[in-house]
């Protein structure tokens, strides 16, 4: 139960809940365990719930139908996917799939939307956590649709980078292929797109390791 509660409480929208409410929560919430690459659940299908990894991650993407596939967010532990679907009652909007060992805690849809509607603390920060979501999927339509491919690689690593700004290493946990279907490439470009920051002087990349070796020049040529 104690853990239980930390981990809910590594949610940003459930930090503020006073301990009874958490341990409410955690109490009717079940922790799933998911082998590498393990489907936790399809595109188009219900949701009863919303699910918190724990441990490994959780790749959310979305696919055409032939083979095509846009990853919109690897989640990493604290992280969460499936309350869009809770609160509005459609399906599925993608895929989520395990990467790696994985754990996740599954809090019901019905507890949620309880304590949804009786705290203004978790409404309040419901608001801002889907302001957010929606601000996340503005910034991944401007850099699929107005940035090329290298200036697109430039700001995932200036991402990473401003996780841990004090390193100027950025260690990848993703393989090519995953990194390449988030900014909508292939890993070949994603692969060409690392030899040309290196070219240009950038960065020094020993993938799945990069250094950085001049944090503005590449923050500006992300900016394109």
């Amino acid at each position: 139960m104690g853990q239980a509660v930390v981990n809910l409480r590594r949610i940003e929208y459930l930090r503020g809940l006073p301990q009874a409410e958490a341990e409410a929560l955690a109490e009717v919430s079940e922790l799933r365990h998911y082998a590498d690459r393990a489907t936790i659940f399809n595109q188009g299908e219900k949701l009863h719930g919303i699910f918190v990894v724990v441990q490994g991650a959780l790749k959310v993407f979305r696919t055409d139908g032939r083979g095509r596939v846009q990853v919109l967010k690897i989640l990493h532990p604290g992280e969460c996917i499936g309350e869009v679907q809770v609160f509005d009652g459609g399906p599925a909007a993608s895929t989520a799939e395990a990467h790696g060992d994985t754990e996740c805690w599954l809090i019901p849809a019905s507890a949620l939307l309880r304590m949804a509607h009786t705290n203004p603390i978790v409404g309040e920060a419901l608001i801002q956590h889907f302001a957010a979501k929606i601000r996340h999927l503005v910034d991944l339509v401007e850099t699929l649709s107005l940035h090329s491919v290298p200036e697109r690689v430039a700001q995932m690593i200036c991402e990473y980078h401003a996780h841990n700004p004090s390193r100027h290493l950025v260690e990848f946990q993703e393989t090519q292929e995953d990194l390449a279907q988030c900014i909508g490439a292939s890993r070949e470009a994603f692969s060409r797109a690392l030899r040309l920051l290196t070219d240009l002087g950038l960065i020094q990349s020993t993938f799945p390791v990069v250094r950085i070796l001049d944090v503005a020049k590449l923050q500006h040529y992300a900016r394109g």
